[in-house]
């Protein structure tokens, strides 16, 4: 897949993360694609998931599916780090406990900005 250009993306995070200093943020890149970064390292590329990932990932996260798939979630005490199982999307995000905390609380309650297509 040729890299796609992140230059017109709208970037979306959830609601509790509006106040935090930084976030899980993510961009529906229209079709199949689904773009995800963290905004306190902007400059790091993003990872660019089919859609389906993105969905395995969320549903794992509210306890409906038994395992992540592709996207890998690592939670240490101090941090929490997305990867890609495959090692497609680059180099991995890292995300403090408390921004974590506020993706998954929008992550719970289903927000419409985190869930792309």
């Amino acid at each position: 897949m040729p890299a796609p250009d992140l230059s017109t993306a709208v970037w979306r995070k959830a609601e509790m993360s509006e106040t935090a200093q930084g976030c899980v943020e993510v961009a529906d890149l229209g079709g199949d694609f689904v773009a995800v970064r963290d905004s306190k390292n902007a400059a790091k590329a993003a990872h660019i998931y089919p859609v389906s990932d993105w969905q395995d990932l969320l549903g794992y996260l509210r306890g409906e599916r038994p395992t992540t798939g592709r996207i890998t979630v690592t939670v240490t005490d101090h941090l929490v780090i997305l990867s890609d199982a495959n090692g497609v999307a680059g180099q991995p995000h890292e995300y403090t406990v408390h921004e974590w905390a506020c993706f998954l609380d929008g992550v719970q309650k289903r927000e419409p900005q985190l869930v792309a297509a």
